[in-house]
């Protein structure tokens, strides 16, 4: 295959250096605005890898950048979605992205796309991540297993211990996911709560024990009620990148209405994202690890699926348990705790793409059964732990 991947940051980065070692790429073409910071996350040494200027918000630029790829990656924002996926129409090259951009939050704006993707004999698959991703794999796994399927809690665990406030995702991507109000299904509905609201004690897997958990924006409750039959799905992570979120996020800052300063009107969001951290580049990661700015982080998705099966009460718990960032850094050195489940992820489903047989534009769960065990097989090829649990109630 020839790959665009537009977007050239900490997940790019991770994405391109597996599609770089895969025998069944050709040449992967990495896309961005700002090419010199580009060039502290890609390596543009590697003879697969070709790094070029595109603005995403320009579809005839994205169209002459694609013409002759037989894929497009959107590892950039979800604002891009759609001028990334005309532009897929046009050159016929299929099509994937990360997370969806849902303006009004519960409709995904991809989906309006499967129509003309399915006439062109095209695929597009959204969504894929680790949440939403490999979350939505989780889902339908457990639900597969029920005769019927009452409800479907999505569990994160974020933790990460430095010295110093680091961001493992934009400012802009953060402060997107952190100021929605989270979305809930319920009894055939899409209704929303505030954010850091609906706090619970939940059990991890060993060894990470309880953790307090609360609310916030997942996209996979928007796409998993129409796929999997339901009456209940809702989000909610935690860990020190949660806990501090929420401390902000009670602070103020992350208010879109402006305050008056000094006799000036500002936005606290916006004043916050100036002040924001940026993703540390591979060079930098590397370093706050060797000086100790860094000390380790995990990040651990679990998915719990409640219903019932011949008749029985039953709960399936599918978990995904991701390298630590000391061992992501014996083999994936310069990537986050994020951005390592995320790229790799992401390359687990660009793999499977030219083998799956149904055109249209689909999210993960929407996948046949041996396209998502690809997926995940691969994932565990990768030192990612998959795990299932049973219990009655």
């Amino acid at each position: 295959m020839t790959i665009l991947i537009v977007g050239a940051g900490a997940v790019a980065s991770v994405i391109s250096r597996h599609l770089a070692r895969d025998r069944g790429v050709s040449k992967i073409i990495c896309a961005s605005r700002n090419i010199k910071r580009a060039k502290q996350f890609i390596n543009s040494q590697d003879r697969k890898i070709k790094l070029i200027f595109l603005d995403a918000s320009r579809i005839n630029g994205i169209i002459k950048a694609a013409k002759g790829v037989d894929l497009i990656i959107n590892a950039s924002l979800p604002a891009f979605n759609e001028n990334i996926m005309t532009a897929a129409l046009k050159v016929g090259a299929n099509y994937q992205d990360l997370a969806s951009r849902l303006l009004d939050l519960k409709t995904v704006e991809q989906l309006k796309f499967h129509a003309r993707f399915k006439k062109a004999k095209l695929v597009g698959l959204i969504n894929t991540g680790v949440a939403p991703g490999v979350t939505n794999l989780l889902a339908r796994l457990a639900a597969d297993k029920l005769d019927e399927v009452r409800s479907i809690r999505f569990r994160l665990l974020e933790e990460q211990e430095a010295s110093e406030l680091i961001f493992a995702w934009s400012a802009e991507t953060i402060l997107d996911e952190l100021t929605a109000p989270p979305i809930v299904y319920k009894n055939g509905k899409f209704i929303f709560t505030k954010p850091f609201s609906d706090q619970e004690e939940y059990q991890f897997p060993s060894p990470f024990g309880k953790k307090r958990m609360f609310s916030i924006y997942g996209d996979e409750v928007a796409t998993i009620p129409r796929y999997i039959k339901v009456r209940h799905v809702d989000f909610k992570s935690s860990g020190t990148d949660i806990e501090l979120a929420k401390a902000l996020y009670r602070l103020g800052l992350f208010n879109k209405r402006p305050i008056s300063f000094d006799g000036r009107q500002v936005i606290p969001v916006k004043f916050f994202s100036r002040l924001a951290p940026k993703v540390p580049s591979p060079g930098e990661m590397r370093g706050m690890i060797q000086s100790g700015v860094v000390d380790n982080a995990i990040f651990v998705a679990v998915v719990e699926v409640e219903g019932k099966q011949a008749g029985h009460n039953l709960i399936i718990k599918n978990s995904a348990i991701f390298p630590d960032l000391k061992e992501i850094s014996k083999k994936f050195s310069g990537a986050t705790y994020i951005s390592y489940p995320t790229g790799t992820a992401a390359y687990a489903f660009a793999k499977i793409i030219p083998k799956i047989k149904t055109y249209g534009v689909f999210p993960p769960e929407a996948l046949r059964a041996e396209e998502r065990k690809e997926v995940l097989r691969e994932l565990e090829s990768r030192n990612i732990v998959i795990n299932e649990s049973y219990s009655r109630r």
